[in-house]
């Protein structure tokens, strides 16, 4: 035991004077985290507010049907109404981007309003720009215009509004602030811990295995008095302390980011910061733990076969699309944490963490979780072990 301390104290003052590395492990989480959640904040409200300024150019077709209509569109201001666009060229002007939007009023809808029937209006739109805003400021003009009609003729006709409103909906949520964010950010947050796990665990990983054979202290470490399973162990507990690092740094980039988004609620800052609290951040972590050690087990695995630190890190690169698909598939809607997918590396850490974040994990699903990850944790060191025992991976020529 004493051996495999002082193989760990020395391969992390090794990885820690390497800048390559302190980078990857500490630099990136802590500033792509903040960077990411404000910045896509920050574009979408930036879009949002760009997309309800712009003075909208509007076809206008069937003006003399509904010229009421027409007037309320124009007091609208941040609208050209063209009301003699060609009806032929309208669909393809939108798409190209010529018009932002057209209102199309039928012959039968001026009689239809007389005769107190629904009148119908089509609105045409480019749904793929500007996040709906232009749906959404059509529609919401027709709609007053819509609840003006109405009031004239409830008044006109001597009626009670209530006979419109023949049943009134009272809601009533019972998931709590913390269910509903932790639901809807629950799947995120651990595709930034996993892949900042391994991103962590990635370079140290390179570094003392590959690395090592690189710069020729491998032997001299294989000619010392350890074993090679207290070698093995050294390092790997310095990889996997890497890729912990990494997803806890990111935690704290988060939520220092969350923190600085000044256009946040204080219902929902307060749900996400107690989502933050010590014991979440307890509970994730110990979910991050086995999965870091599997990472760990896995890259080394890897570096050792490798003849060279380029070798070994083109062989592992592609494995963070591995990575990502179980943590994608988890974000899913629909895809829960059951005694299926609580058995499945990666996937389950992702259901798991979406689960405590809501405040609504099952304890035996997350003991599955934590066995699981413990077994397969077990297999990679396991693995890595007897990988590391043979001389034609070793010296691979």
């Amino acid at each position: 035991m004493q051996r495999t301390v002082t193989i760990f104290r020395k391969e992390l003052k090794d990885i820690l004077r390497d800048r390559r590395t302190l980078i990857m492990m500490v630099l990136v989480p802590m500033l792509i985290m903040p960077l990411l959640i404000i910045g896509l904040n920050k574009l979408q409200s930036s879009v949002m507010e760009k997309a309800q300024e712009k003075e909208l150019r509007i076809g206008f077709l069937g003006s003399d049907y509904a010229p009421d209509l027409m007037n309320l569109f124009q007091e609208q201001g941040r609208m050209i109404l063209l009301l003699d666009f060609p009806p032929d060229s309208l669909r393809p002007s939108i798409s190209g981007g010529e018009l932002d939007g057209a209102v199309i009023i039928p012959k039968s809808f001026g009689k239809s309003l007389k005769e107190d029937a629904q009148g119908e209006v089509q609105i045409v739109y480019k749904g793929s720009e500007g996040l709906g805003v232009v749906k959404d400021r059509l529609i919401k003009v027709i709609e007053e215009y819509d609840r003006l009609i109405v009031t004239e003729r409830v008044e006109r006709l001597n009626l009670d509004p209530n006979l419109f409103d023949a049943v009134t909906i009272t809601e009533l949520d019972v998931s709590s602030k913390q269910e509903v964010i932790g639901k809807l950010v629950g799947g995120f947050l651990p595709y930034m811990f996993v892949i900042f796990s391994f991103m962590g665990a990635m370079y140290p990983g390179i570094d003392l295995g590959a690395g090592e054979k690189e710069r020729g202290s491998l032997e001299t470490l294989l000619s010392s008095p350890a074993t090679r399973l207290e070698i093995v162990l050294g390092k790997l507990g310095v990889v996997s302390l890497a890729g912990i690092a990494s997803a806890l740094i990111a935690m704290l980039g988060m939520s220092l980011a969350v923190r600085f988004i000044t256009d946040t609620s204080p219902e929902i800052l307060d749900a996400v910061m107690s989502m933050l609290d010590v014991k979440m951040i307890l509970l994730i972590l110990s979910l991050v733990i086995p999965l870091a050690v599997f990472f760990a087990a896995g890259v080394l695995s890897i570096s050792i076969y490798a003849r060279s630190f380029k070798e070994a890190q083109s062989m592992i690169s592609p494995a963070s699309i591995l990575i990502i698909i179980p943590v994608a598939i988890g974000l899913l809607p629909g895809i829960e944490l059951s005694p299926q997918t609580a058995f499945i590396p990666v996937l389950n850490v992702s259901l798991a963490t979406k689960e405590v974040l809501a405040g609504t994990a099952d304890l035996l699903l997350l003991l599955e979780v934590y066995v699981s990850l413990l077994i397969f944790s077990g297999l990679g060191i396991w693995g890595c072990v007897r990988w590391f025992n043979r001389e034609e991976t070793l010296f691979r020529s």
